[in-house]
């Protein structure tokens, strides 16, 4: 069953109506990728094009809810900022095991340095062992902790 991502686009404001970027990359001649990343980034394209995602279509025709949108350059930037050394987070890595399969292992690490585009943490149990991560794997634990504390309650 193949899904289709729609697309609301606004012009100065005033509605244009629903399409996919497909479509509307015919229809106004600008980029699918574009139309993707303004969407999810709620920019206003060539100062006159608001777009939105509005939902997803199968096949069939049921509409569905949208997916929820990936991380925003301004959120990380703002993420980035907020990270001090001494945040403590989780990390994970994999270890393949040949009985077992790919093992998933979680550590409590805490935060040693930042740089511009990575942070280096090491073990709050062994502080010897060190690693580096991401700011987007740092955002994407974050945001799912806080989904579970909302959902569990706790």
């Amino acid at each position: 069953m193949a899904f289709k991502t729609l697309y609301a686009v606004y012009y100065k404001g005033k509605p244009l109506g629903e399409h996919t970027t497909k479509e509307w990359e015919s229809l106004l001649s600008i980029p699918r990728q574009a139309i993707r990343d303004y969407a999810r980034e709620g920019r206003t394209y060539g100062k006159r094009y608001k777009f939105k995602m509005v939902g997803t279509v199968s096949s069939e025709g049921v509409e569905s809810e949208p997916e929820e949108p990936g991380i925003t350059m301004s959120d990380l930037a703002e993420f980035k900022r907020s990270v001090k050394v001494g945040d403590k987070f989780t990390y994970k890595s994999y270890r393949k095991d040949f009985v077992r399969g790919v093992q998933i292992e979680l550590e409590k690490m805490i935060v040693v340095r930042k740089f511009p585009h990575l942070v280096q943490v090491a073990s709050v149990k062994d502080p010897k062992r060190i690693a580096t991560m991401s700011y987007a794997e740092l955002y994407k634990q974050k945001k799912n902790k806080a989904k579970k504390k909302l959902t569990t309650g706790r």
